[in-house]
């Protein structure tokens, strides 16, 4: 059931979302292309709507440790222990993918602001420490994020393009972000109205294998409970209650490999993937 499109266009006018596409998606043409496609349909029909996309590209690096240097991914509970060779490896794809992804919004016409990496005055991190005795490398959590600067941004920019890079604070190295992390903190600080997780998965399973189209806090801890959550799947899971808590409306899990998943998504009833809410809401 389509919704009233006036209706639909009036609640996000003049918000912000944040997407998070993986690395999966990524890596497919026509899968990207459709991501933003969708970006550009909504840009179009919602007055003063903005967008920060953050990409990931566990995938790719996966392919290239493996093949380049032989060498298996190490991840606990879904988060990668990065390695100097990691990061290296990392720098070489983000760069790529965010070319890719800097062209292909340029030739839909979107203005968008590619970041290479996040800089200290946009988000501020630092090397996690070591806890009983797991060292995950040079991997950062996010201390701080400067809302006014990003927001700076879109003054001239209706998207802002990021992998999940970013330089320690206090150091400058080059720390490894979980992606679903970045989007995360950055629906929080930026008061985003909608927080999207868009990969290959389309939606949270019951036992059963049936699709779970609304979860809350209660839902979450029984899914957590029961198994059901694993993976990468722990992370966005985690993320999206903590900016459920914090004051992101909505959450969603989505799969790109679905043609207009993200219209799709916003702009009928029923949905097509999973969305965390609080309570009842009307969009």
């Amino acid at each position: 059931m389509i919704k009233n499109q006036s209706f639909y266009q009036s609640i996000l006018q003049n918000s912000i979302l944040v997407i998070k596409v993986s690395g999966k998606i990524c890596d497919n043409q026509e899968n990207i292309e459709n991501v933003i496609s969708d970006i550009k349909e909504l840009l179009n029909s919602i007055s003063k709507l903005k967008v920060v996309l953050v990409f990931g590209f566990g995938r790719q690096l996966d392919n290239y440790m493996i093949n380049v240097h032989g060498i298996e991914p190490k991840k606990l509970n879904g988060r990668r222990i990065t390695s100097s060779n990691d990061i290296e490896a990392a720098k070489k794809i983000s760069g790529q993918i965010l070319i890719d992804i800097f062209s292909l919004s340029s030739r839909y016409n979107i203005r968008n602001f590619p970041i290479p990496i996040s800089k200290k005055d946009f988000i501020a991190a630092k090397r996690r420490e070591v806890v009983d005795e797991i060292d995950y490398g040079q991997v950062g959590d996010v201390v701080s994020v400067d809302a006014l600067q990003i927001k700076n941004l879109f003054k001239e920019h209706d998207m802002i393009i990021m992998p999940s890079l970013v330089l320690d604070k206090n150091t400058s190295e080059v720390l490894n972000v979980n992606a679903d992390t970045i989007a995360t903190e950055l629906a929080i600080n930026l008061s985003a109205s909608k927080l999207i997780f868009i990969s290959d998965v389309p939606f949270i399973k019951d036992t059963e294998g049936k699709r779970i189209s609304a979860v809350d806090e209660n839902v979450a801890k029984k899914l957590f409970d029961e198994k059901i959550i694993s993976n990468g799947m722990i992370v966005k899971v985690e993320s999206s209650l903590k900016a459920l808590n914090q004051g992101v409306q909505k959450i969603h899990i989505i799969s790109g490999e679905i043609k207009n998943a993200l219209l799709n998504e916003l702009e009928t009833e029923e949905g097509i993937g999973t969305v965390f809410q609080k309570n009842e809401l009307e969009y």
